[in-house]
């Protein structure tokens, strides 16, 4: 596990702060996309509805 987040340590150097920002926000924009084609059936509407209670994220 060390060498992993060494390694990602290094990659990470490459970058600016500034562009490693903006390619979170396109990464991040790419997987909200993705999210919004996102078919969900009758049993994850229960998973999410159970976590949202479990988690009192809604009162």
């Amino acid at each position: 596990m060390q060498d992993t987040i060494k390694q990602f340590l290094e990659f990470r150097k490459q970058f600016t702060p500034r562009q490693w920002h903006e390619i979170n926000r396109i990464i991040d924009g790419q997987f909200n996309k993705k999210a919004a084609e996102l078919q969900l059936d009758d049993q994850d509407i229960e998973t999410i509805e159970r976590i949202i209670t479990q988690q009192k994220i809604m009162n």
